[in-house]
């Protein structure tokens, strides 16, 4: 399947986890919710690894990454995210969620040895304004709980970027299939100790539809199929290029709100998500210049 509609399918499902975090992570705590989201999601992943009879060719140095891609996606990008919802807004992580491109660049220029065209920083600064735009329309919230929230979420942010740039060696090595088994796998063990920690004391049967209907998108439709795709498309173009669809994200979730919640639609929001894609667009050309 071609990269970008993979990249489109990844960023519509990812935008939805905004919403339903939004709502889901100030309902359950976030140790809980994560406990729950990676005992789904890790299930379908080990039944699936059993059903193809896939092999754990992981071993030395790619072992050792493949443990600190586990530990970058669960303990720390999935659960610091939910956990900094409960402070801050959707408006807020979209945001933080628009550095990954350049984060990605930079670390994929140190790791990887990927070259920075000047479409690269100009597409991802172009994207980046774009996203602000939208943002900066109702204001960014200040307040301590916010700056909490934010935190958390940017940590989550660079852990994102992180396992993004770290992990595209072992996805054209083993696959993205492979490569994103495993690693959910090792991270839904590393986490499970805290999770079962969490669960003393806590009711799950206080849990009500929704909220079941929540943590089942975010394990199902994120945490398997978003990280699949995500993986899926690092395998076929560079870190950089992948990364700056994240600025997709922000767009399509005001979309998404307009379809489902009623929220308009202004015209700063239009202009915004013009030249977000704008930025989108340039980044994913490849001419032929002299890399930074």
């Amino acid at each position: 399947m071609n990269p970008y509609i993979i990249l489109v399918i990844q960023i519509l499902l990812a935008s939805g986890t905004h919403i339903v975090a939004n709502v889901v992570a100030k309902e359950v705590p976030a140790t809980n919710l994560t406990f729950l989201r990676t005992l789904i999601s890790g299930s379908v992943y080990l039944s699936y690894a059993l059903y193809a009879g896939l092999a754990f060719r992981f071993r030395g140095r790619d072992l050792a990454l493949l443990i600190l891609l586990g530990f970058l996606s669960i303990p720390i990008n999935q659960f610091l995210f939910l956990h900094g919802m409960r402070y801050t807004t959707a408006t807020d992580a979209s945001l933080l969620y628009a550095t990954t491109p350049v984060l990605v660049l930079i670390i994929s220029r140190v790791y990887l040895k990927e070259k920075i065209l000047p479409t690269k920083v100009a597409g991802s600064m172009l994207a980046f304004l774009g996203v602000a735009i939208i943002v900066l329309e109702n204001g960014l919230h200040i307040g301590m709980s916010h700056v909490k929230g934010d935190i958390f979420v940017f940590t989550g942010v660079i852990a994102w970027s992180l396992y993004t740039s770290l992990g595209r060696k072992l996805v054209l090595r083993y696959g993205a299939i492979q490569t994103t088994i495993f690693a959910s796998l090792i991270g839904t063990c590393l986490f499970a100790p805290v999770g079962v920690y969490s669960s003393i004391g806590f009711s799950y049967s206080s849990l009500t539809t929704g909220e079941w209907m929540g943590i089942f998108y975010l394990a199902l439709g994120t945490s398997v199929a978003g990280y699949v795709l995500w993986y899926s498309a690092l395998s076929k173009i560079e870190a950089g290029k992948v990364a700056v669809f994240t600025n997709g994200q922000p767009v399509m979730t005001a979309i998404l709100a307009y379809l489902f919640l009623g929220q308009g639609i202004s015209l700063t929001f239009a202009a915004g998500a013009l030249v977000t894609i704008s930025g989108v667009f340039i980044t994913q050309l490849d001419l032929r210049r002299r890399p930074v």
